[in-house]
């Protein structure tokens, strides 16, 4: 039996009086690569925050491996969880290479008062050579492309050595070249390191490409739950978005249109 690594059960969350999420409950196994879709506004960055807390629950439960994620567990649990945001500018002038900004990825096990060790210093150097960094590791991270920047991102994540990988419009900002290469680098480091992950995204066809099961969340509730290929689906996704979309197969690949 695969181990479920993260579950909501019947878990409500917003801000302050605003509900965002209804009565949510899912489960994520050990080495799934979930792809979470849904219009803008439906809930997909508040959900993928439940995780590690930075959302909290107004009501119902929210568990990592078996164990009910608490004041008490939350530190250790956010340690195993790495959370990649959409890409942010960095200005030019901030003294932060990349290596040290990836480096940073290591510093929650590490706690108060530790400084990174040789163990940590060659986590974020293993990571910064998986993502294909390397050749800039030492430039400042507000001199790279947006691009290397998101890789950093990834890398910073790898460094912490995550159970869960949660990943928040990874390509939002980035060209089409950048994009593509980003969900490649991804799709491989999903498979190569057995990672589970959960992705937001607006891109069907990248869910398509490299998910195996997809979530589709609007106005904060979940219309369909199931594998990837059962849900590119074009009356699902018609209903999903509120407009015509159609679904083609082309060289294997399902493919999504407008």
């Amino acid at each position: 039996m695969v181990e479920c690594i993260a579950s909501l059960v019947d878990v409500c969350a917003g801000y302050g009086a605003r509900e965002v999420l209804h009565t949510l409950t899912w489960s994520v196994k050990a080495g799934e690569f979930w792809g979470l879709i849904g219009p803008n506004g439906s809930g997909k960055s508040t959900l993928l925050g439940l995780f590690n807390a930075m959302t909290p629950a107004s009501s119902g439960h929210v568990f990592f491996q078996g164990e009910e994620v608490t004041r008490t567990n939350l530190h250790r649990v956010r340690t195993k969880i790495a959370h990649v945001f959409q890409m942010v500018e960095v200005d030019r002038k901030i003294p932060v290479t990349v290596y040290e900004a990836v480096l940073a990825g290591t510093f929650s096990k590490l706690g108060l008062f530790h400084r990174p060790g040789a163990r940590e210093k060659a986590l974020a150097l293993k990571a910064i050579e998986r993502v294909g960094l390397a050749d800039v590791k030492d430039r400042p991270l507000g001199g790279v492309s947006g691009g290397q920047k998101q890789r950093a991102a990834i890398a910073r994540a790898l460094a912490q050595e995550p159970e869960l990988m949660l990943l928040d419009e990874p390509t939002a900002a980035l060209d089409w070249q950048a994009q593509r290469d980003i969900l490649e680098l991804i799709a491989s480091l999903q498979k190569t390191l057995g990672l589970t992950v959960v992705m937001a995204t607006h891109d069907l066809n990248a869910v398509s490409h490299i998910t195996t099961h997809t979530a589709m969340l609007k106005s904060g509730s979940f219309v369909h739950v199931s594998t990837t290929r059962e849900a590119m689906n074009g009356d699902v996704l018609s209903r999903l978005y509120d407009t015509p979309v159609d679904v083609f197969e082309h060289n294997g690949r399902q493919i999504a249109l407008f």
